[in-house]
């Protein structure tokens, strides 16, 4: 009990400290939509997919500028489906209406659905999955509750690769390469204030 009670006295402390804010917290519901560039397992990139993303983030504003916070985007892609699960940090360099603002987020996505095996020239089979490291950077402009932006991703891109192999009991050999791919998008947000 004594414990709880310093956590509520410590969180009331903290959103007493700063109540110029409209709002203490916020929920950004947001949309992406841009370009993965993808290359194959031992080549340089040789493809430029599209790509999709829609999720929340759940931010609390530290101050008048600063906004720190959680959020997960369910990505779709030709190929892939991913779950990012991310931490998120939001600074705004204005006050006013309008104001230009620069994010960052880092986390771990999480593979929904991957590639099917293909085969190529060699008798190797591939298989891609995106899975592991994840991060943003987004730059941007907030007027009135929605943000307008143009971001970068990394994302690991996990190649499986089965050799065929004669030889081998069974067959073949697999092993694995991780890549991270960069990404170009366009980002919009709505963000709904507690």
């Amino acid at each position: 009990m004594r414990k709880l009670t310093l956590l509520l006295g410590l969180l009331l402390t903290l959103g007493s400290l700063h109540a110029q804010e409209k709002g203490q917290f916020v929920l950004q519901a947001e949309a992406n939509a841009g370009i993965l560039f993808c290359h194959p397992f031992q080549g340089t990139f040789n493809s430029i997919d599209l790509f999709g993303s829609i999720g929340p983030v759940f931010r609390y504003q530290v101050g008048e500028h600063l906004g720190i916070g959680l959020g997960a985007n369910y990505c779709l892609h030709e190929c892939f489906q991913y779950l990012p699960i991310f931490a998120d940090a939001k600074y705004n360099f204005g006050t006013g209406k309008a104001k230009p603002y620069a994010e960052i987020r880092a986390g771990y996505a999480i593979s929904l659905k991957h590639t099917a095996p293909s085969l190529n020239g060699d008798l190797n089979w591939y298989s891609y999955s995106v899975e592991g490291f994840y991060s943003q950077l987004i730059f941007g402009c907030s007027i009135g509750h929605s943000d307008l932006g143009i971001g970068g991703q990394l994302v690991n891109m996990k190649t499986s690769v089965n050799d065929v192999l004669g030889f081998l009991p069974n067959g073949f050999h697999t092993y694995y390469k991780n890549r991270l791919q960069p990404a170009l998008f366009l980002h919009y947000a709505y963000n709904f204030h507690f």
